[in-house]
C-alpha cells in the first residue's frame, strides 16, 4: 500500500513535469522581487539620510534646528594626510646648476672695497667670478625668462634672466649669447659661450661674471648654486 502510494506520486510528478518546473521558476522570480524590493527600500532609506544630513549641515538649516548625531554604525569619514614640506627641495640651490666649468677665481663681497687691476681702481665686488675655459658654454643656472641681451665694451654680452624664485641673475662675459629677449629659459639650457676674457676683469682671464639681485639688493650667487666649488685666490 505504502509502496504503490509513493509509485503514484512518482509517475504524477513524472506526468506534470513541466507544472512543477513552472512553479520552481515562478517561486525563483518571486523571491527576486521581493529581494530587490528590499535593496530599493534599504537604498532609499540610506539615500534619504544622506541628504537629511546634508540639508541639517546647511547655514540656514543650523539656524534653526541642531545637528543630527550620526549613528554608531555610520562609517567615518576619510581623513586627509597631513601635509608635508620638504625643505631640502624648496630651498635656494635646490633647482640650480653650476654655470661654466671652473671654479670660483673671486667671491662675493658687496661691503669691502677690493683692488680691480684691469680698471685701476678698488671698488666693491657685488657678483661671483667662476672660471671657465674660452669658447665653453654657458648654462642658465635657473628656470626664468630672459629679460635683456646686451653687448658692453667693458663685460662683453651680457645675458639677463629673470628667475622663477623672483630673483634676476645677470651672466656677464660671454662672446656671444644665442638667447632672445623674452624668451623661457630653463636650467642647464645654453645661454651663450665665455669669453677669452673680460674687458674690466682681464686679470682673471676667461670666466663668468654672474650677479644676482632680488627686490633691488645684490645677494651671493654661491648661495642660489648647488654646491660649493673649491676656490682658488678668492675673496669669499
Amino acid at each position: 500500500m505504502k509502496g504503490g502510494f509513493f509509485r503514484g506520486i512518482r509517475e504524477w510528478v513524472l506526468d506534470n513535469a513541466h507544472l512543477v518546473t513552472l512553479g520552481a521558476v515562478l517561486a525563483v522570480i518571486a523571491a527576486s522581487a521581493m529581494y530587490t524590493k528590499q535593496v530599493e527600500q534599504r537604498a532609499g532609506e540610506v539615500q534619504a539620510a544622506a541628504q537629511a544630513a546634508e540639508l541639517a549641515a546647511s547655514p540656514a538649516a543650523q539656524a534653526v534646528t541642531p545637528l543630527p548625531e550620526l549613528a554608531a554604525s555610520a562609517s567615518p569619514l576619510p581623513t586627509i594626510a597631513p601635509l608635508t614640506l620638504n625643505l631640502q627641495a624648496v630651498r635656494p640651490g635646490g633647482a640650480t646648476v653650476w654655470p661654466v666649468s671652473g671654479d670660483v677665481l673671486r667671491g662675493f663681497d658687496g661691503d669691502t672695497p677690493v683692488l680691480w687691476e684691469a680698471l685701476s681702481c678698488v671698488r666693491v665686488h657685488a657678483a661671483l667670478d667662476v672660471g671657465g675655459e674660452a669658447g665653453e658654454e654657458v648654462l642658465c643656472v635657473m628656470d626664468g625668462t630672459v629679460s635683456s641681451v646686451v653687448r658692453d665694451e667693458l663685460w662683453g654680452w651680457r645675458a639677463e634672466v629673470q628667475q622663477t624664485d623672483g630673483s634676476r641673475a645677470v651672466y656677464c662675459g660671454l662672446a656671444v649669447c644665442t638667447v632672445s629677449p623674452e624668451q623661457n629659459v630653463t636650467r642647464g639650457q645654453t645661454l651663450g659661450t665665455l669669453l677669452e676674457s673680460i674687458p674690466c676683469e682681464a686679470e682673471l682671464g676667461p670666466h663668468l661674471h654672474l650677479e644676482l639681485t632680488r627686490d633691488g639688493k645684490k645677494e651671493n650667487p654661491l648661495e642660489l648654486l648647488p654646491q660649493r666649488r673649491s676656490t682658488a685666490g678668492s675673496q669669499t
